[in-house]
């Protein structure tokens, strides 16, 4: 077991494949040389004592702290029904030294503080882990994400009759419930390590209610069932607070209620407590048909995460975001039959007229070019390339160009001429920081000119700093729409060239 940079364990890990025979089959050879077709128990009088195991019906064993070739190893045994198995073997020579070592230590408020030290490193290897596994995971969704939401957008805006119309939405649907899933888990995740921070501003509380009004309303109906809002009077129009974070919090509250629903009915109310310099308690309530199953709302350690059912994963959400935000939450059944979720926010309001710039429209401008735009796109993912080609093509607006080999795109940027680089965040495992950095050096005088954008997964406000920061005018966050991929890029042209 090793140590990296970041003082995260990685334990070295083989694989070993034995036919019934007992013989080595294959051997990934990351740790020791097994050499394949020869009989396990040669290789060292160990296995010898396992190899009656193969013949036992034992499926599953492992054993600890296992001395051999001058190194310990923990050794797992997994043996199949014709006797056949896999022998897996963790070098935890490490692990094992530093327990010895505070074994011989005489004072035991020493030893004590080595093992939780120990403990610790352990946890933060499995930490390590998750994190990893959470980020590779996220990145290998979004862009067949991309791919879903950009064309079902550009499908239900063409001419489909009705039962095309249903299933193009239907798709979308899953594909956004996807998305939030998604975006959920990296949430929770970002929560539990204590990495989210809010943001304090002035905002529309009456739009953010009825935002979600009509949200749910449209997907409670598809239900046949009703959703009903009550917003009692008092409550203030305008808060100053974290927007998102409190919209976050009833939609998971909202999103609960439609999971254990067992009714036709949705009930969803605000009310305001009581104001007190600057500051008003707030009650969100949510009343459904339906029990909560025992423990599903109960607050997870991040060691724990595991443990949690996929469909606890809002119920932990609304937990940590209350947490964050200084609240309280609670879940009571009623009549054995029906749930109620309550969650009290201190939330500030403005003390005087508030007003607020107009809003952005989402919509995109509908431009007909006397001449072409020439986009040079940069990425290897055959997926999120034919994504951004479809929608850029559709519009009549673009020829595109489509490199994957950084050689040949800087020679392109030095000899041809482009309107817009599109360019995703690596190529050929070259980061697109780096990337541009020497594109800037090769590229002709006026492709120095032009906007380049990022096409990316990562979206923490940290990389999208750290893209700005390398020359980026824009970065668009993976998975994109069709509307939200051309109105980024309609801002960064200079639209007086093209019209």
């Amino acid at each position: 077991m090793s140590s990296n940079s970041k003082g995260e364990f990685i334990v070295p890990v083989q694989f070993i494949s034995i036919d019934s025979n007992g013989t080595i089959k294959s051997s990934d050879q990351k740790l020791l040389n097994f050499q394949k077709g020869a009989p396990l128990k040669e290789a060292h009088p160990f296995f010898e004592s396992i190899d009656s195991l193969f013949n036992s019906s034992s499926t599953h064993l492992k054993l600890d702290c296992v001395n051999m070739f001058d190194r310990t190893f923990d050794v797992e045994v997994i043996t199949h029904k014709d006797n056949s198995g896999v022998i897996i073997l963790r070098d935890r020579s490490e692990f094992y030294s530093r327990i010895q070592e505070v074994a011989q230590q005489r004072n035991q408020s020493l030893i004590l503080n080595e093992l939780l030290e120990i403990k610790n490193d352990l946890l933060q290897e499995k930490e390590a882990f998750k994190t990893k596994f959470i980020k590779n995971f996220s990145q290998e969704l979004r862009s067949p994400l991309t791919l879903i939401s950009a064309f079902s957008s550009l499908l239900l805006k063409g001419e489909l009759d009705l039962e095309q119309t249903k299933l193009v939405e239907a798709l979308k649907e899953q594909s956004d419930s996807i998305r939030k899933l998604l975006d959920d888990v990296i949430e929770l995740s970002k929560l539990k390590k204590g990495n989210s921070k809010l943001v304090e501003e002035v905002f529309s509380f009456k739009d953010l209610l009825a935002n979600i009004y009509l949200n749910f309303n449209a997907k409670v109906s598809l239900s046949k069932n009703t959703f009903e809002m009550d917003v009692a009077s008092g409550v203030p129009d305008y808060l100053v607070g974290d927007q998102r974070r409190i919209g976050q919090v009833i939609n998971n509250l909202i999103e609960n209620a439609l999971i254990f629903n067992n009714g036709n009915h949705i009930k969803f109310e605000v009310t305001e407590n009581h104001k007190r310099a600057g500051k008003t308690s707030l009650r969100f309530q949510v009343h459904h048909k339906g029990i909560v199953p025992e423990g599903l709302g109960d607050k997870y350690e991040l060691k724990d995460l595991e443990k949690m059912k996929p469909e606890g994963l809002n119920f932990s959400i609304v937990r940590e975001l209350v947490e964050l935000l200084d609240g309280t939450v609670k879940f009571n059944k009623i009549d054995k039959d029906y749930t109620q979720q309550i969650v009290n926010l201190k939330v500030a309001y403005p003390l005087h007229e508030v007003k607020l710039p107009p809003k952005k429209t989402s919509t995109v401008e509908q431009y007909k070019f006397t001449e072409k735009v020439k986009v040079l796109i940069a990425d290897e993912n055959t997926t999120t390339q034919f994504t951004a080609l479809k929608v850029l093509v559709s519009t009549g607006n673009f020829n595109t160009e489509v490199y994957t080999d950084p050689r040949e795109l800087l020679e392109a940027v030095e000899n041809r001429e482009f309107d817009l680089i599109l360019m995703s965040s690596s190529i050929s495992q070259i980061d697109s920081i780096e990337l541009i950095s020497i594109i800037k050096q090769f590229a002709n005088e006026e492709n120095k000119k032009i906007p380049i954008l990022a096409l990316t997964v990562h979206t923490s406000k940290e990389s999208i700093a750290a893209y700005k920061a390398a020359g980026f005018k824009d970065v668009i966050k993976k998975p994109y729409t069709d509307d939200e991929l051309l109105n980024t890029i309609y801002k960064r042209l200079r639209l007086k060239k093209f019209l």
